[in-house]
């Protein structure tokens, strides 16, 4: 995930929700900081996720309904 916050600048966090699979829920991004579109964000989001449960399929249990964020204050 830190691979992933480093790529996207924008990106300030996200939540990963369970509908029948998994999938990319609220995504929260700074229009200032970076030059990346919602929806290439939000496109990046869920390669990296697939990527990540295609290598490591116990993943996806531990990815379910949880909120990741650049920083938590």
């Amino acid at each position: 995930m830190d691979a992933l916050f480093r790529r996207l600048p924008a990106l300030c966090g996200f939540t990963v929700q369970d509908s029948g699979g998994l999938f990319v829920g609220e995504v929260t991004v700074d229009p200032l900081a970076g030059r990346h579109g919602f929806g290439e964000v939000t496109n990046e989001i869920a390669a990296t996720l697939c990527e990540l449960i295609a290598e490591y399929p116990e993943a996806s249990e531990l990815l379910n309904e949880r909120t990741f964020a650049r920083a938590f204050h």
